[in-house]
């Protein structure tokens, strides 16, 4: 098992089971890389459509300020370890890129605080 894997154990009913068996022998899969498929497709497909970093860039963007940006960012992901620090990185990152990104001291100006 790679280092950045982690093992977990699921009890499935009977009837997912034989569904994953089923998608696990269409696919010519392992049971263990058709769960891994389907939770990707999951999380990635149709629950997380967009990342911490995505949200967090996107709020910057849009004018928030770092609180306001880490408030989105709780908000859509309240199990998060994002920090105000997370926040001002995102913002260094894109203001490297593009030096007209506004400062979080520039944004909350903007906003009237």
């Amino acid at each position: 098992m790679a280092s950045n894997q982690k093992r977990i154990t699921v009890t499935l009913e009977e009837d997912q089971y034989v569904g994953l068996e089923e998608v696990a022998a269409d696919t010519g899969k392992s049971l263990s890389d058709a769960a891994r498929d389907a939770i990707n497709h999951y999380l990635l497909g149709e629950h997380w459509r967009e990342t911490i970093g995505e949200l967090a860039r996107k709020s910057i963007k849009d004018g928030m300020t770092n609180a306001e940006a880490l408030d989105a960012v709780r908000k859509r992901f309240p199990h998060a370890k994002t920090t105000p620090a997370s926040i001002a990185w995102y913002r260094s990152q894109m203001r490297k890129e593009d030096p007209h990104v506004p400062t979080d001291a520039q944004a909350r100006h903007t906003r009237g605080e």
